[in-house]
């Protein structure tokens, strides 16, 4: 169907009046109060010797284990709704330490990735990994912070010194008291370990020789030691710990995924356990309006051949 040129006149000033008031809409109409579910999270990233392991699959990429896991938790907090709450943390040792105690994520989201891209290797101040009481620290802190966040905890599972299956620390608190997800990273394989100097270069790797094989406990126990003895002489290597750390998620009552594929399956999961409150916020409708004005005065300078089919 054809218009006549005058209609056509017609038709373009109405469009373009419309535009014009959607614009005017855009720029004086008070941003609308509503409600949305929020979560607060605690992001803890372990920065040992074995994170440097390069075998963690991102999309076609292999990169580091560290530098997945902060790529992870940027997308993570990125695909969160404003209103959330995110913090950050590393841990090395037997212990983790809060960087940054959780913030909004949209108005605080340049903070978060100044913080997050300074995680490195450097940052440890000890060897050791001693993931399960590391997990157990993070707990403890994060009971102390109101309200209560979700913690993430992404680690490869890996133990140095090794802890005896028969020989976990002891959780004293409540399992489950605190909600969170373990967040297994690396592959399968076993692959040897970087040796980093105090820069955060790579000097080679862990010899057999230079690592504890043994947990130091068990050996003094006779019970487990005859157990220990058997044990492989394999921890100068690393893989992704799946079974130890899902043996420790259900000791403290956390889940486990591992190396999930799109942060959305983590927030899936933190839906799920996290106690999400409702968060008023005000929602400004700029965007849709302008974006509707846009439109509607991309079709007005079209050619009027586009929308007119041809009879021969």
């Amino acid at each position: 169907m054809s218009l006549s040129y005058p209609k056509r006149i017609f038709l373009t000033a109405l469009v373009m009046l419309i535009s014009l008031i959607l614009i005017i809409a855009a720029l004086w109409f008070p941003p609308v109060d509503r409600e949305i579910e929020v979560m607060d999270s605690l992001f803890v990233i372990d920065i040992t010797d074995s994170m440097n392991v390069e075998d963690a699959r991102f999309g076609s990429e292999t990169i580091s284990r560290l530098n997945w896991a902060k790529e992870y938790t940027r997308q993570s907090i990125l695909s969160m709704p404003c209103g959330s709450h995110a913090g950050l943390a590393i841990f090395s040792e037997a212990r983790s330490l809060i960087l940054m105690t959780p913030v909004e994520v949209c108005a605080n989201y340049h903070d978060l990735m100044q913080m997050l891209s300074q995680f490195h290797p450097t940052m440890a101040w000890a060897r050791s990994s001693e993931m399960s009481k590391a997990l157990y620290t993070a707990i403890r802190q994060a009971k102390e912070i109101t309200p209560p966040p979700t913690v993430v905890f992404l680690t490869d599972g890996h133990e140095a010194p090794p802890v005896h299956e028969t020989l976990f620390p002891k959780f004293t608190d409540t399992p489950g008291e605190v909600p969170g997800v373990i967040v297994g990273i690396g592959g399968s394989d076993l692959v040897p370990i970087p040796k980093t100097n105090e820069f955060g270069e790579i000097e080679g790797y862990w010899e057999i020789n230079e690592v504890m094989h043994k947990d130091v406990y068990a050996s003094s126990r006779g019970d487990a030691a005859e157990l220990n003895e058997n044990q492989p002489r394999t921890e100068h290597l690393s893989s992704q710990k799946k079974s130890h750390m899902e043996t420790v998620a259900k000791r403290v009552g956390f889940d486990f995924i591992s190396s999930p594929g799109s942060p959305q399956n983590l927030i899936k999961a933190m839906r799920e356990i996290s106690e999400m409150r409702q968060q008023p916020v005000k929602y400004d409708l700029f965007v849709w309006l302008a974006s509707i004005a846009l439109i509607l005065m991309i079709l007005v300078f079209l050619p009027y051949n586009l929308f007119v089919k041809r009879h021969e």
